[in-house]
């Protein structure tokens, strides 16, 4: 048999060979007869440090913590022995991953005596390192301090290197156990988790995997409760199908969950270092037990006092930092809660809080995931951590206010446009041809300047007819007085009259041939320079005319807005051309007749400008805001929608 399967068989407890380099009978005697990983690490060392005289302390240190720190596991000549002094060869030996040897002077052990200083002040030693490796990992290191021999240095750095080899095959024995101890913890859990997962409403399905645990961990009973508002609620017992609330064993249950609520970690009682447990104690390089129970449990020694069982164990089933419900078993008789039991609870209770809170999720209604969903906002917006929401609720919490609070001014806005106070209309005094027209619309005109002029020449041939006529019927007049005729006279007269007024009516027509303005101001439309010598109809509107400091402004306020709208309310204009300068005016008169316009209506309200711009005309567009009274910044910006919403309500309500 090798040096290795000899090892492995002093691991397990069975006979090993002996050793290839044979060594004292008494220290090779409690090598191989090692029960424990404990002796059996003792063991090896002591053979080590048996065949070599000259060492005078050595430590065998593992990985504990899955690798974090370096862990001494078998010390000798003392257990208590403090080597200390043996740090810096064993940083060296683990971070260069090699056997070294360091030759260094130190105080004698006896330095505290009186006058050895003086006698001794330092004394040579060899201190040899040597790492542990399995394959490419250090797991641990055996440090060695002698006196000082060069030749026997270097034989026990050999001899370290193939002795070693029992050391890590009896490490990787370990390993493998604890692998397949979990592989069947895990597939254990799993089939549990299983149990868990299937269909049905969350009582059956607690039901369920509290018979299964309690047929796998050998329970007498096992208890499983959900918190409710800080309070622990009892919802099923193993091998129970009813559970009476307000009974003795319910209650006592209930103490011992709201315990281990209140605790937030697992307890366990009796407490582990009184319950035996057939795997022995943890051996080093083994990853650390389950947490066990405090010092005080009352209430689940109360439990156990009640019911006459041996043993308890209770565990949080934490869904985050949030426990949600608490899982408690007992054992009776000689079966007790066990560090593996411990173990594989808290591992089953990792997965098992995550499906509680589907199947609760699934079986509520819409009303309950509603107050769920209103429950964790509040948890976040009032509870610790979670500063975004906190931030983001502060933020909304002050536009809330300001707009419930703050009051501003309502404005009632609508298209505005620009028309002159007073607008006048030159239009043809007859019957005639355009002449002359020297201006047309966008021009700035004075008070009798010409517009245009008709063609007078019809007129003036005209003129001169009658004129001739007057002059004959006034020498007729003229004649009849001299003779004293009284009828010629009468005749001569009248006729004299008729060809008066048509030479007056000639003289007026050619005077207002030519059209003229009649204040300043500017030609808001007309334009004859393209029609020279076209006929015109008398009446007929040639150019329209408003003054240039005094304009009107006409809104078009909708039917929604017009109920805010009153006389003497001022407001603001801006102009399409204007944009850089608002105008203020006032309303003067708010019309009662709506026309329509793209399918709304629209009220006609006109106002007055306080203050004309010189760049203003007549015709331009903008948007003009009343300032109509106070309201509240979210009755301000919601009117709209408001409105629509109490229109249609009153449309279906019957």
């Amino acid at each position: 048999m090798s040096a290795t399967t000899a090892s492995a068989a002093a691991v397990a407890g069975d006979a090993p060979r002996a050793p290839p380099v044979p060594g004292p009978t008494e220290p090779w005697a409690a090598f191989v007869t090692a029960r424990t990983p404990q002796a059996y690490f003792r063991g090896w060392l002591e053979v080590v440090c048996a065949r070599f005289p000259e060492v005078r302390a050595a430590a065998l240190l593992v990985h504990a913590d899955g690798g974090a720190s370096l862990m001494p596991i078998a010390v000798w000549p003392s257990a208590t022995a403090d080597l200390s002094r043996l740090t810096p060869t064993l940083q060296r030996t683990v971070s260069e991953r090699r056997g070294l040897i360091d030759h260094v002077v130190q105080p004698p052990a006896a330095a505290g005596e009186p006058g050895a200083e003086k006698a001794a002040p330092f004394v040579p030693v060899t201190r040899i390192g040597y790492p542990v490796m399995m394959g490419e990992r250090v797991a641990g290191a055996v440090v060695l301090e002698m006196l000082p021999n060069a030749a026997r240095a270097t034989e026990l750095l050999r001899h370290l290197h193939w002795g070693l080899g029992w050391v890590v095959e009896a490490l990787q024995r370990r390993e493998t156990e604890q692998s397949g101890n979990q592989s069947t913890r895990i597939l254990s859990v799993m089939e549990s988790v299983a149990t868990a997962l299937r269909p049905g409403q969350l009582h059956e399905i607690l039901f369920e995997v509290a018979n299964d645990v309690s047929r796998r961990l050998g329970c007498a009973r096992v208890g499983i409760g959900l918190a409710d508002h800080e309070t622990v609620v009892l919802k099923v017992l193993s091998d129970t199908a009813w559970v009476e609330r307000n009974s003795a064993l319910a209650q006592a249950y209930v103490a011992a969950m709201e315990e281990a609520y209140d605790l937030g970690a697992p307890i366990a009682v009796p407490a582990m270092a009184e319950v035996p447990s057939p795997a022995g104690p943890p051996a080093p390089g083994e990853p650390a037990r389950p947490a066990e129970a405090p010092a005080s449990a009352p209430q689940h020694e109360a439990l156990l006092q009640a019911h006459d069982a041996a043993s308890a164990a209770s565990i949080p089933l934490m869904l985050g930092v949030r426990c949600i419900g608490v899982l408690t078993l007992e054992w009776r008789g000689e079966r007790r809660c066990t560090p593996d039991d411990l173990a594989w609870l808290q591992a089953f209770g990792a997965m098992l809080p995550s499906i509680i809170e589907d199947k609760r999720r699934a079986n509520q209604g819409a009303a309950g995931k509603l107050a769920d969903s209103l429950q964790k906002v509040l948890g976040k917006i009032f509870g610790p951590r979670h500063l975004v929401w906190k931030a983001a609720t502060a933020a909304v919490a002050l536009v809330i206010a300001v707009l419930a609070l703050v009051p501003v001014t309502y404005r009632v806005s609508a298209k505005t446009l620009i028309e002159g106070e007073t607008q006048r209309v030159a239009a043809a005094p007859f019957e005639g041809f355009v002449a002359e027209a020297p201006v047309r619309a966008g021009d700035t005109v004075r008070a009798g300047q010409m517009l245009a002029r008709l063609d007078d020449r019809d007129l003036k041939a005209e003129l001169e007819r009658w004129s001739s006529e007057r002059d004959q019927y006034e020498r007729k007049v003229r004649e009849a007085i001299a003779t004293r005729e009284m009828s010629a006279l009468q005749i001569a007269q009248a006729q004299f009259n008729q060809s008066d007024a048509q030479v007056r009516l000639a003289s007026e027509k050619l005077r207002r041939s030519t059209i003229t303005a009649p204040y300043d101001g500017i030609v808001v439309s007309g334009d004859l320079s393209q029609q020279i010598g076209a006929p015109v109809e008398q009446g007929k509107k040639l150019f329209e005319i408003a003054p240039l400091e005094s304009y009107r402004v006409i809104l078009q306020v909708d039917e929604r807005d017009i109920r805010y709208v009153q006389p003497q309310q001022r407001g603001e204009l801006l102009v399409a051309g204007l944009a850089e300068e608002g105008l203020p005016f006032t309303v003067t008169k708010v019309t009662p007749v709506a026309t329509t316009q793209d399918g709304r209506n629209f009220f006609r309200v006109e106002a007055r400008l306080h203050q004309a711009n010189d760049r203003l005309r007549p015709g331009m567009e903008g948007v003009g805001k009343i300032s109509t009274r106070e309201l509240r910044l979210w009755s301000v910006l919601t009117r709209g929608f408001t409105d629509w919403l109490r229109l249609a309500l009153w449309t279906w309500m019957p």
